[in-house]
């Protein structure tokens, strides 16, 4: 079981190494150099929707290993939920 950060997860340094070599932003640009963003999509929203798709697989994964993120508990709310 390791404690992982944030940062570490999304750029694929330290513990993150081992979700994927360039981590979350890796894989997302890799995806985007090899395939390019689908005629029906905004590059941009493209981008955003493979983020949350790799994401969620290296949560999954995470979740197999009994990994888990650390600092999360430490975070600020978005700004929206604390203004309700």
């Amino acid at each position: 079981m390791a404690q992982i950060s944030v940062e570490e997860l999304y750029r694929g340094v330290g513990g993150g190494g081992k979700y994927g070599a360039g981590g979350i932003m890796g894989a997302v640009m890799q995806e985007v150099m090899i395939h390019g963003a689908p005629n029906e999509y905004d590059e941009r929203t493209y981008i955003e929707l493979l983020i949350v798709k790799h994401t969620l697989n290296a949560a999954e994964q995470m979740k197999i290993e009994g990994d888990f993120v650390s600092g999360m508990t430490d975070a600020e709310p978005p700004s929206c939920y604390a203004e309700v």
